[in-house]
């Protein structure tokens, strides 16, 4: 029986390797992106072309050499991983799931026209990142279409919602923190996610920005690790330029917390599905060597859900099957 129903993951991407020259075209594409970079596309040219990649793909091809396993990006292993455990779960009779990353290899292009070539007549697109903003979920959203359109392709598209607030998602990440934790003295849990400048955060619908959705989706996470208000705290990572991005800031939090009186810190980072440079390189190295310059002792690095497919099914409800 041909699989007639495709599922597209989308996460945000990763070069194809850590050559200046690929981490380079990697980050043109990124910031190349109107909803990245919200400036006229000229002088985003300029910015991009002329002022950033120049500048930062040495050093941040370095970086990703310090993340890179024998088998590649870490993040392009554990997306290919989820790819092949949601293709199990779902079963290759009634669907055919493939990833397209926003960014870089394999493109979502690439992902619509396998679906095409296969007969694939529903599509079901689900971005991986939990909580919504424009830089991430529409941005995604906005691809799909273009390429649809540009392909001439005729699927019934349906989009997956932001899926922060469900259940197994929290318990998931819940369960992941525990069995990382097990046998370990924890005296706070931070719960870092990806930054957004204020502005595009004050842009977005007053009760559900993304700073909201993100403190929001704490609550949910330390509810289910049964955490007192004063055992937890949020921040936000990943900043760059001068701009004002939300607030408080991931970095700041990590000098700050062994002055509180914390020695012995879990970290979380929900905004990742996936580990990534953000998770293993910023926090992971970066965030640690930060917490203890400042006195603190122990950090623990909690990983993200990975390959980890029992939170995405949910997504699967009888009125998509």
């Amino acid at each position: 029986m041909k699989a007639t129903k495709g599922v597209l993951l989308i996460n945000i991407g990763t070069p194809n390797s850590t050559s200046n020259g690929d981490v380079g075209r990697y980050l043109r594409e990124f910031l190349m992106d109107e909803e990245i970079l919200p400036i006229p596309a000229f002088f985003r040219w300029i910015l991009v072309n002329i002022g950033i990649v120049p500048r930062r793909a040495s050093a941040s091809a370095k970086k990703y050499r310090s993340i890179w396993t024998s088998e590649g990006s870490p993040l392009m292993v554990h997306s290919l991983g989820l790819q092949k455990n949601l293709q199990h779960a779902l079963g290759s009779d009634d669907y055919q799931v493939e990833i397209g990353m926003r960014y870089g290899d394999p493109s979502i292009a690439t992902a619509l026209n396998k679906f095409k070539s296969q007969g694939i007549e529903d599509l079901y697109v689900l971005p991986l990142y939990p909580q919504y903003c424009r830089a991430t979920t529409e941005s995604s959203f906005k691809k799909v279409d273009e390429m649809i359109a540009k392909h001439n392709h005729s699927f019934r598209v349906k989009k997956a919602p932001a899926f922060w607030m469900q259940k197994e998602f929290n318990q998931a990440v819940a369960e992941e923190t525990k069995k990382h934790l097990q046998g370990k003295k924890i005296d706070y849990y931070l719960m870092t996610y990806h930054g957004l400048p204020q502005s595009q955060n004050n842009k977005m619908e007053a009760g559900n920005t993304y700073q909201e959705q993100c403190f929001k989706n704490s609550e949910l996470i330390a509810k289910e690790l049964g955490l007192s208000k004063d055992q937890w705290g949020v921040s936000f990572q990943s900043r760059v330029g001068v701009e004002t991005w939300i607030k408080p800031y991931t970095d700041e939090e990590l000098k700050a917390l062994p002055g509180r009186g914390v020695k012995d810190l879990a970290v979380l980072c929900p905004s990742f599905v996936a580990d990534c440079l953000e998770t293993i390189e910023e926090i992971g190295m970066e965030g640690s060597e930060t917490f203890k310059h400042a006195g603190g002792e122990n950090f623990y690095l909690v990983p993200c859900l990975n390959d980890r497919v029992d939170y995405l099914l949910p997504q699967f409800s009888p009125a998509i099957k």
